[in-house]
């Protein structure tokens, strides 16, 4: 199993990301920022920046996973449609 992580550096992601580690399961981390998440997640997951809008980013960062987890949340905003993007 290797499992893919939208939202790794959030509060609910990066638990989930250090169970998954913590269990020997290889970890992509789907980030904005592959430089301030390397602060917060675990040395052994494998970053990939993008954006959960841009569905090719996605497509090429998921290769070779076999379980998707997506723990992305809204942003505040004033667009209602906003988490519907995702």
């Amino acid at each position: 199993m290797k499992a893919f992580v939208a939202g790794a550096t959030g509060a609910t992601g990066s638990r989930i990301v250090t169970q998954l580690v913590d269990r020997g399961v290889p970890v992509v981390a789907f980030v904005r920022d592959a430089a301030a998440a390397r602060d917060k997640l675990p040395i052994e997951v494998t970053l990939v920046e993008g954006n959960v809008t841009d569905k090719e980013s996605i497509r090429g960062a998921m290769a070779g996973c076999t379980v998707l987890l997506s723990a992305t949340g809204a942003r505040p905003g004033f667009d209602p449609t906003g988490p519907y993007q995702v």
